[in-house]
């Protein structure tokens, strides 16, 4: 277990470089980011529970993640039927964060989507749990949303904490790591890759 000290730092380092990701270095925004992940993740990995998944926990891992994208899909059509001004946000987001080179690829599946699964639900959710926090899933998730906050968009904030939830939620009923992976890796393909929602 950490200290509180330690958690607390780990939590400023990921807001830092979250915020010059996003914001303040937007044109290097991939190196970056991968950077940043591959940092995180490092920090994270030997804290986290790793075992041979079951067919029912990859399938489940599987379908949660298609079942949030479409949750996604539903919730940006509604959002922007009432609110239209989002689709500048979203599109700017897309611009940002969408892989175009073979490398953000790899990166993505190899890094990014890992390093954010192995620090925000194999360490910080763990570490709240640790602490006997009521409601340690929702608390991780909601500060995963926040360091998502230097993105600019409002949906993205609602996606993190809804998705951090359902991976939370995955990681601690299975206790392997690989079922949140899996989810975050099939829902981040079918939004960023094959489906994108632009």
């Amino acid at each position: 277990m950490l200290s509180n000290k330690q958690l607390y730092f780990l939590l400023f380092l990921s807001h830092c470089l979250l915020f010059l990701s996003f914001y303040l270095f937007k044109d290097v925004f991939w190196p970056l980011f991968t950077l940043s992940l591959l940092l995180l993740g490092g920090i994270s990995i030997r804290k986290v529970k790793w075992k041979k998944p079951s067919q029912f926990h990859l399938l489940i891992g599987m379908l949660s993640g298609v079942f949030l994208y479409f949750v996604f899909l539903l919730g940006k059509i509604l959002m922007l039927a009432l609110f239209p001004q989002f689709i500048i946000q979203v599109d700017e987001l897309y611009n940002l964060v969408a892989p175009v080179k073979a490398w953000h690829y790899i990166s993505l599946i190899l890094i990014i989507i890992p390093g954010e699964e192995l620090f925000w639900r194999g360490l910080v959710q763990a570490e709240l749990k640790t602490r006997k926090l009521k409601f340690p899933i929702l608390l991780a998730a909601l500060l995963y949303m926040t360091a998502h906050l230097y993105a600019g968009v409002f949906l993205l904030l609602i996606a993190a904490v809804l998705a951090g939830c359902v991976w939370g939620y995955l990681y601690d009923r299975t206790h392997n790591m690989i079922v949140p992976l899996l989810s975050h890796l099939v829902f981040d393909l079918f939004l960023l890759v094959f489906f994108p929602l632009l």
